[in-house]
């Protein structure tokens, strides 16, 4: 094993903790993108359609099944913890409130 072959394999590590750091940005991204403009649905559909657009261009024209990787499990996890997260508080409120109806 020379030295090329160890900063090869170092690139590919970078490469996909890269693109799950930008695959968390991105999935953010379009949370917040939907939720800042409630009344316009056409720019929620334009942000998902924009991170489905990412995830076939990284796919097409990146070479390595690591960054595809690594930017699908960003996006979906930050997907997956931002939008939960934000249907946790708004559940909370509910009860809350519906807790002081009751109690009045």
């Amino acid at each position: 094993m020379d030295i090329w072959t160890i900063l090869q394999l170092l690139g590919i590590i970078v490469r996909a903790l890269g693109a799950l750091v930008f695959g968390i940005g991105v999935g953010w991204f379009t949370l917040q993108a939907s939720e800042w403009n409630k009344g316009h649905w056409q720019f929620a559909v334009a942000a998902y359609l924009g991170l489905l657009g990412t995830f076939a261009l990284i796919g097409h024209w990146i070479s390595g099944a690591g960054t595809l990787g690594g930017f699908g499990l960003g996006a979906g996890l930050a997907l997956l913890i931002w939008g939960m997260r934000g249907r946790s508080s708004a559940g909370d409120a509910g009860s809350g409130e519906a807790a002081r109806t009751v109690m009045k």
